[in-house]
């Protein structure tokens, strides 16, 4: 990251927040302690700046990043500039920067910001596949939690759905988007996808569980008939994604009773 920047950081960095986020974060490199919104922010300031490509040229040599917040607005910077670009030009620079994800904060951030996907959602499918099925542990998370932040939630015409309010055991046994399959392209490939082990490490699993469990809120029916039928999940993974759906403020206490049933 270009000193400039890096001084930029600095001059935001608290102390306490430092001291607090190393305790959540502890296999990342050096913290400077700047919060997340000041980072979305600086990030966005640079892409309207207009010379963020120079800005982001490379991980490596001079402009290693130092601190965890150099990778954190990178990764940023690359999600918010590339999003109205040439599809080519930006997964060029997503794929340059997934091999520097190496922490779960990183990594959902990220995510979050790739916008990209939204736009291209066919093009990007096809790019993440290889890293959804990676053997290296945040290859996979960057994967699935771009599926949980650009994908599961999402129409075929790019509309963000409602999450439901109150899931109940009628949601869970009735079919309720039957009709309109076609509205949802992605339920099921993404349901396809989780169902499977998860070996690569505890930072993948956690991914698949809370994306499985994401799911199941927005897609009760679907998404326990996965978890009843020939499910593939690791035991870890399955019992995880429970625990993550009762820990939901969506489900009824007859849901989160019928999800701790099928704890294995």
């Amino acid at each position: 990251m270009r000193e400039h920047i890096r001084e930029s950081l600095k001059q935001h960095a608290e102390s306490s927040y430092k001291e607090f986020s190393s305790a959540l974060i502890p296999e990342s490199r050096p913290l400077l302690g700047v919060r997340l919104p000041m980072l979305r922010t600086l990030a966005k300031e640079i892409v309207k700046s207009g010379d963020w490509r120079s800005e982001i040229a490379s991980c490596e040599g001079e402009y290693e990043d130092k601190y965890f917040e150099e990778t954190m607005l990178r990764g940023m910077i690359i999600g918010y500039g590339t999003e109205k670009g040439e599809l080519q030009e930006g997964l060029s620079y997503v794929a340059g920067f997934i091999p520097h994800v190496d922490n779960w904060s990183t990594c959902d951030s990220f995510c979050t910001s790739f916008l990209l996907a939204g736009r291209h959602r066919a093009e990007v499918w096809e790019f993440l596949q290889k890293y959804l099925y990676s053997e290296k542990e945040f290859e996979v998370r960057v994967a699935v939690i771009t599926l949980l932040a650009q994908y599961l939630k999402y129409d075929g015409r790019g509309k963000k759905l409602s999450r439901k309010r109150a899931i109940t055991m009628k949601d869970v046994e009735r079919d309720t988007y039957e009709q309109n399959r076609a509205d949802f392209p992605y339920m099921e490939r993404i349901l396809e996808v989780l169902n499977r082990q998860y070996t690569q490490g505890y930072y993948a699993q956690m991914a698949a569980a809370w994306t499985t469990a994401e799911s199941f809120v927005t897609f009760p029916y679907e998404t326990a008939q996965m978890l009843t039928g020939e499910c593939r999940l690791d035991d870890w993974t399955y019992n995880k994604a429970l625990q993550k759906i009762c820990e939901s403020r969506n489900p009824d206490e007859e849901v989160k009773a019928y999800a701790r049933s099928l704890k294995r």
